[in-house]
């Protein structure tokens, strides 16, 4: 029996299965889908899948997998010494500074930061480059350093601010820290579809890292942070993060509620938190 031969714009199914290494079955659901077009063509018993569908769904599924090799290769840890210049870097990619401190002082600022907490800046890496970076600064509650950096109009990352290790609390047990969200970033220049995948993984590590501290028992007496971009506001708010009055009219300052927020971040840390002091007991 002749095999039989799909008009000029269109695949048979044998072709469509070999094409895209899929069954039968999954051919029907992409079809149900809209992502494939199934058509019975003039003068044509059998019908045929249209080829300009078939191609794209192939060069979508090929350029998925490859994003996906590269997600898997990425890498989220602490920031270390020599990552600083380059987290530097980043920085001055993703925001603007009203004073422009110079690299070196700013390399010497970060690095006695992670000297007194280790955890303060987070990097997402692949190849050992700095992709994406989260930074949280853990101060003491009510700390005068803190309020006095909120009510400036200097960045606390690129600015002149004079925290110093001594204003940098450790994480402990048992011991209440106010953490301000500094930043959460992915490299700008990177294309737009690995920019959302990086941002995913990032985002989703970032939540780790604060219900981990439920689990070692620190606890956190609040969290606040500045919404800067339309996209950073739209995150925060993602996390469960309310805007509050602030006396500076050019900011938007975020805060949540640890005690009744019911945000799934922040329900996971307090159940954390739960747990190390049952066990404790």
């Amino acid at each position: 029996m002749p095999r039989i031969q799909a008009p000029k714009g269109y695949y048979t199914a044998t072709e469509v299965k070999q094409i895209l290494n899929i069954s039968d079955s999954m051919i029907r659901r992409h079809v149900e889908k809209g992502l494939i077009t199934y058509t019975t063509p003039p003068n044509r018993k059998q019908g045929f899948y249209l080829k300009k569908d078939v191609d794209k769904l192939r060069n979508d599924l090929e350029t998925f997998l490859n994003l996906e090799d590269e997600i898997e290769t990425t890498v989220f840890t602490t920031a270390t010494q020599a990552d600083i210049p380059a987290c530097v870097a980043l920085n001055r990619e993703l925001f603007t500074a009203s004073v422009d401190t110079d690299d070196n002082t700013l390399i010497q600022k970060w690095t006695s930061w992670i000297r007194k907490n280790p955890e303060v800046v987070h990097v997402l890496k692949a190849n050992n480059e700095v992709l994406g970076i989260a930074t949280i600064i853990p101060f003491r509650p009510g700390s005068t350093k803190y309020e006095k950096v909120m009510h400036s109009d200097t960045s606390i990352l690129l600015g002149d601010v004079d925290i110093e290790e001594e204003d940098i609390e450790e994480y402990r047990a048992g011991h209440k820290v106010q953490l301000y969200i500094a930043e959460i970033g992915i490299k700008p220049s990177l294309d737009k579809e690995l920019r959302r995948r990086y941002g995913a993984k990032l985002i989703s590590s970032f939540m780790n890292t604060i219900v981990d501290l439920g689990t070692r028992g620190v606890i956190i007496d609040s969290m606040t942070s500045v919404g800067a971009t339309k996209s950073g506001i739209k995150l925060l708010q993602h996390f469960g993060f309310s805007e509050v009055l602030f006396p500076r009219t050019d900011t938007q300052m975020f805060s949540i509620d640890m005690k009744q927020s019911g945000a799934p971040i922040i329900q996971a840390y307090r159940e954390a938190l739960h747990n190390f002091n049952h066990e404790q007991n």
